[in-house]
């Protein structure tokens, strides 16, 4: 049926972020927002919202050709995480690490950041790669899961919108290359795009924000509760915590001789078939090297390289004698099978997706915020617009898609940057991204890190604020001054490393956990 956007449009996100907060259960939530969206849409009619719910927005996202992709990596990462963690290669590599820099809290906490950062290619291999790889050493100097989670959820989504070469930077200039075409600007997309990465102050503040709690241990909230149970108790998660991924050590056989090599291989097998996979797609030959990256498919390259690597995790293994192939292959499908949650948690959120498409919930936040839209209010409301709507939908792209050509027409007709329009969608697109807990992203980050999916968001949801708030004050600064790039992101640094100082300092650890914590 026709319906009008209205505050109605809101309820079926709204609704399903609250269900999973209060009842910590995602796929009840998510499956109850699906179904009242459908009735809604069906005119109040239970038995056609019921039967919508799954012919109309739950079932067709398998014709997605994309979401067909997304499902068998999810899949993939989980047999070929599996693999790592049984082969003996995680453990020899968290030995290997904690005799060097990850034998502290702090130096566990940056490397992880840093194997976030280095995984800049894809936001779907960054939780499912650098979280299992990660936890075997910071399990070992009492690092939360919970902050585990976060510091591989904020470079999960965040890290990939700042490189042209991504598979993200490839659609969002597809998109501003869209509606150059369509309105007749003469601008260049790629040059654009880069003009507006120092505009993504959420996107950078969230990444540095980790590197900075990692550094000086301010952490606060819930995280500070989170990280004085892990150090004072040695519970790395709280009791009854729904724990998705985690594995228990087996004693290997006898004569099995695991090395670090045993996780090494099949992560570079991994890394380097995911670009030869974007080089192929991509076509190297009529394109180069920047353009066959731009064009080419990261999920086709993803699968083929999670297949590729697992099949060397599994020869790695036998080598080292750690496993024969009917036990190998035994582990492989394990792995697999262990994804059925996550995979039907994908599932929904897309329905999700596809219900708030259908209500018209990001028409109904953008009409309603563009009534507040002045030369100098640009960057603050577009920011907020985006950040609710993103959260509210859990979906980053379709944010994109929205935002991309309003801001960018407003920026044109008032003579602003126009690399700061696009600076300012991402960022807000990236906020619900990284912390709705309706996010593919968040969910395969609570998964990757073997932590309970609520208790990752609640713990992260005030850092996350904490970078949004300063971001929306760097944000006014630049709508005043019609540019400022860099100092708007000099404010909204400045205002993150403030703020967690006086936050730590009034609501920080007591004395026993901080002298824990500098004990270890």
């Amino acid at each position: 049926m026709e319906f009008s956007p209205t505050l109605l449009a809101i309820v079926p996100p709204l609704l399903a972020i609250v269900l999973a907060v209060i009842t910590r259960q995602v796929v009840l939530s998510l499956f109850i927002a699906v179904f009242v969206g459908a009735v809604m849409l069906c005119g109040g009619n239970l038995w056609e919202g019921f039967y919508s719910t799954f012919f109309d927005y739950i079932l067709p996202g398998f014709e997605d050709t994309d979401h067909q992709r997304i499902l068998a990596l999810t899949t993939f990462c989980g047999g070929l995480s599996l693999l790592l963690e049984k082969n003996g290669g995680a453990q020899a590599f968290a030995n290997a690490v904690s005799r060097g820099a990850g034998k502290t809290r702090r130096g566990a906490q940056v490397l992880t950041w840093l194997g976030g950062v280095f995984v800049w290619f894809s936001d779907s291999t960054n939780p499912v790669l650098v979280g299992p790889i990660c936890r075997s050493f910071t399990d070992k100097v009492k690092v939360s899961r919970e902050k585990l989670a976060y510091i591989v959820d904020s470079t999960t989504a965040a890290v990939p919108t700042l490189f042209p070469i991504s598979a993200w930077g490839a659609y969002i200039i597809g998109l501003i290359a869209t509606f150059y075409t369509s309105t007749g600007y003469t601008g260049n997309p790629q040059t654009d795009f880069v003009a507006g990465i120092p505009y993504q102050y959420y996107t950078i503040g969230s990444i540095l924000m980790v590197l900075i709690i990692a550094v000086t241990g301010w952490d606060y909230g819930p995280m500070k509760k989170a990280e004085d149970r892990a150090l004072l108790t040695g519970k790395l998660f709280r009791d009854g915590a729904e724990i998705r991924r985690e594995v228990e050590q087996e004693e290997l056989p006898e004569g099995a001789k695991p090395s670090i090599w045993n996780m090494l291989v099949p992560v570079i097998v991994l890394l380097v078939f995911i670009f030869v996979g974007l080089f192929y797609t991509g076509d190297i030959k009529t394109n180069g090297i920047f353009g066959a990256l731009a064009n080419g498919s990261s999920l086709r390259a993803l699968d083929t390289a999670f297949i590729l690597a697992s099949i060397s995790a599994i020869i790695m293994g036998m080598i080292t004698k750690v496993w024969n192939f009917k036990k190998a292959l035994s582990t492989f499908i394990e792995g697999c099978t262990g994804m059925m949650e996550v995979l039907m948690i994908l599932m929904l959120a897309w329905g999700i997706g596809s219900i708030c498409s259908a209500c018209g919930t990001s028409t109904w936040i953008v009409s309603t915020c563009e009534s507040f839209l002045t030369p100098t209010s640009m960057c603050a409301i577009i920011f907020i617009a985006a950040c609710l709507t993103s959260f509210s939908t859990g979906s980053s792209w379709s944010v994109f898609a929205i935002f991309i050509p309003i801001a960018v027409s407003l920026a044109i007709s008032i003579g602003a940057p126009v690399g700061m329009a696009i600076g300012v969608v991402l960022s807000g697109g990236i906020f619900g991204d990284h912390c709705s807990p309706i996010s593919d992203t968040t969910v395969m980050s609570s998964m990757g890190s073997s932590c309970d999916h609520i208790d990752h968001v609640r713990t992260q949801l005030p850092y996350a604020l904490t970078v949004a708030g300063s971001s929306l004050v760097g944000y006014i600064v630049s709508g005043l001054m019609k540019g400022g790039a860099f100092v708007g992101l000099a404010i909204t640094l400045v205002l993150i490393c403030l703020v967690s100082f006086l936050l730590n300092k009034h609501v920080g650890r007591g004395k026993d956990a901080k002298a824990s914590q500098d004990a270890a």
